[in-house]
């Protein structure tokens, strides 16, 4: 769904990402589908619950957000979101990862810098929101919301990258971040562009977490567009991944945070998580 952002200083929304039809709600960002045209329609909420409670209010059948200032202390390796609820810095990975192994001890999930992710890279299954929110729970935490989740990747100017309203493949870990167009056998860096591997070689692959350190925004939250899809808390029976991931054929549109990778025929790969806690209350 879109949010209108109640202490965004620039535009009253966060933009949708348009698709040529839908056939349900789950097909439009918006949460609402009119079936007899295929078109997308603007979300109406009814009261607080229908957008996922505190920080996200429904004022006037809209979806909006108003932080509180009151401090929020979260746990080791998380930053607080708009005093409501805290969120991993980095991607979720495995306790025994390292900067060369995803690792294999499954038994709960920790958030550090300079590893390899939890993810899965089948396409038809591995990782889901049972398997991530178990692992998030064993580390005293909790999956993240779709509402959550949207609002720390677009911050609360209601980006459509964390790092900005333009795609840039040198930023985040995507299919083209690894080009080499001059054919040196080194990655174009910098002077990378959009699509590129469609003309050039291109040796994706998933990075440890934090390798690409303006991969950020105002949150300091790292890596959530582009390297793994993180997947979220839903209750429709159906899993929600967001944020793209290394290998996704089109990274600019399927990189961006309001775009939703639901499992509904085109399973993605490379699909990972990270956690979110409520904190506590206090400086």
């Amino acid at each position: 769904m879109c949010l209108a952002l109640l202490a965004a200083p620039g535009p009253a929304g966060v933009g949708c990402l348009v698709q040529q039809r839908c056939y349900q709600d789950r097909d439009c960002p918006t949460g609402a589908c009119d079936e007899a045209t295929g078109s997308c329609v603007d979300y109406e909420c009814l009261q607080d619950d229908d957008c996922g409670g505190f920080p996200f209010e429904c004022v006037n059948k809209v979806c909006e957000v108003a932080c509180s200032d009151e401090p929020l202390t979260c746990p080791e390796a998380m930053v607080p979101i708009c005093g409501s609820y805290c969120v991993d810095v980095w991607e979720a990975s495995r306790q025994d990862a390292s900067e060369q192994s995803a690792g294999t001890d499954g038994s709960v999930a920790v958030s550090q810098p300079g590893v390899i992710p939890w993810y899965s890279s089948d396409a038809e299954g591995g990782m889901n929101r049972q398997i991530a929110a178990s692992a998030c729970e064993a580390a005293g935490k909790r999956l993240c919301t779709a509402q959550e989740w949207e609002l720390v990747c677009s911050t609360l100017d209601g980006l459509g990258y964390a790092y900005g309203d333009q795609y840039d493949a040198s930023i985040c870990n995507g299919i083209d971040t690894f080009c080499d167009c001059d054919g040196d056998g080194e990655p174009d860096g910098e002077a990378v562009y959009p699509h590129c591997r469609e003309e050039c070689d291109a040796s994706f692959h998933v990075m440890p977490t934090a390798s690409f350190p303006d991969c950020t925004n105002e949150f300091s939250v790292f890596d959530i567009n582009g390297n793994v899809w993180e997947v979220v808390l839903s209750d429709d029976g159906i899993n929600h991944y967001r944020g793209g991931a290394y290998n996704c054929s089109d990274s600019e549109r399927l990189h961006r945070c309001d775009y939703d990778g639901a499992e509904s025929g085109n399973f993605p790969s490379a699909k990972g998580f990270r956690c979110c806690a409520d904190g506590e209350p206090g400086s």
